[in-house]
C-alpha cells in the first residue's frame, strides 16, 4: 500500500501528457470508423456493443488515475538530439522513476502487444476490449509529437506565450497543451468541419497510400516533427507559428486515422 501510494502521488505532480485532448482523439477515430472494412465494423460492434470508436477513443485517459501503471504507455521519451527511436534505450529504461513498469513500457511497444492481444480469438473478451480501447487512444497518441520527445518533460516544461497570454486556463501555456490542444482549438472549426476537412485532405493528398506502416515508424515521424517545431522556454506562438504547422496537425490526425482503421482491420477484419 505504501508502494501504491507513492506511485499515486508521483503521478499527481507529473506534467500533463494526454495527447490532443478530447476532441482531437474524437476526429482521429471518427476518420478511422469511416475507413474500416465492413467486416472490421462488425467485430467492432460485436466488442463494443452501442459504442463506436470514437465514445471509446478517451477511455485511456480517463482510467489513468485508477490504473497508474498505464500511465507510461501513452508516450515515448526519445532524446531531443537523438536520430530516432531506440527499444532498449527508450521502452525499457529502468532509471525512468515516473514509470511504473520497466518492461515494454512506450506507446510503440503496448501498441504492438494490444494489436497482439486483440488479434488472438482465445484472449479473453474483457481482454479484447480493453485492448481495442488502448489501441484507439495509443494510435492517436504516437501520432502526437510531443508525445515522442523526452526533452522538458515531452514540452510540459516549455513555458511560451500563447497567442498574447501566458496563463492557458488554470496552467501556465506550454509547448505540450499547444500541440494537444490548443492549436487545434485556435482553428475554431467543430469536429464535423473537422473530420470532412481531414477526409478532404487525404482525397487531395492520397494519404491512404502511407495508412500502412509500423508503430516504430510513427513514433519516429513525430519525433522529428517535435524537433522541427521546439521552442526554447519564453518563446512566443502567434500566427506565423500556427500557419505552417496547423497543416502538420492536419496530417497527423488524418494519418492517425487511417493507420488505426488498418490495424483494427489487421487483426479483426477475418
Amino acid at each position: 500500500m505504501r508502494k501504491f501510494a507513492a506511485v499515486l502521488a508521483l503521478l499527481a505532480f507529473t506534467p500533463t501528457s494526454f495527447a490532443w485532448g478530447p476532441r482531437g482523439h474524437r476526429i482521429a477515430a471518427r476518420i478511422a470508423q469511416a475507413h474500416l472494412r465492413e467486416s472490421t465494423r462488425l467485430q467492432i460492434q460485436a466488442l463494443l456493443g452501442s459504442d463506436d470508436l470514437a465514445a471509446v477513443s478517451t477511455w485511456a485517459d480517463e482510467i489513468r488515475k485508477q490504473r497508474p501503471e498505464t500511465a507510461g504507455w501513452h508516450f515515448v521519451d526519445i532524446p531531443l538530439n537523438a536520430s530516432g527511436f531506440s527499444e532498449e534505450r527508450d521502452c525499457n529504461p529502468p532509471e525512468k522513476k515516473h514509470r511504473v513498469m520497466a518492461a515494454h513500457n512506450c506507446v510503440v511497444d503496448r501498441i504492438v502487444l494490444f494489436q497482439q492481444v486483440l488479434r488472438n480469438s482465445n484472449s479473453s473478451q474483457q481482454d479484447r476490449i480493453e485492448a481495442l480501447k488502448f489501441l484507439v487512444h495509443l494510435v492517436a497518441d504516437v501520432h502526437q509529437p510531443m508525445h515522442a520527445i523526452g526533452e522538458a518533460h515531452a514540452g510540459n516544461d516549455i513555458h511560451i506565450i500563447e497567442f498574447g497570454r501566458t496563463q492557458c486556463g488554470d496552467r501556465p501555456c506550454n509547448l505540450h497543451f499547444l500541440w494537444d490542444t490548443d492549436l487545434i482549438k485556435h482553428t475554431r472549426r467543430s469536429q464535423k468541419k473537422w473530420v470532412a476537412h481531414l477526409e478532404r485532405l487525404i482525397a487531395r493528398e492520397h494519404l491512404q497510400r502511407r495508412a500502412n506502416g509500423t508503430p516504430e515508424a510513427w513514433a519516429n515521424e513525430s519525433f522529428h516533427l517535435a524537433q522541427r517545431v521546439w521552442l526554447n522556454d519564453g518563446s512566443s506562438v502567434d500566427e506565423a507559428y500556427y500557419k505552417p504547422n496547423i497543416s502538420a496537425v492536419d496530417e497527423r490526425l488524418a494519418l492517425a486515422g487511417l493507420r488505426l482503421a488498418t490495424l483494427l482491420d489487421e487483426a479483426l477484419g477475418r
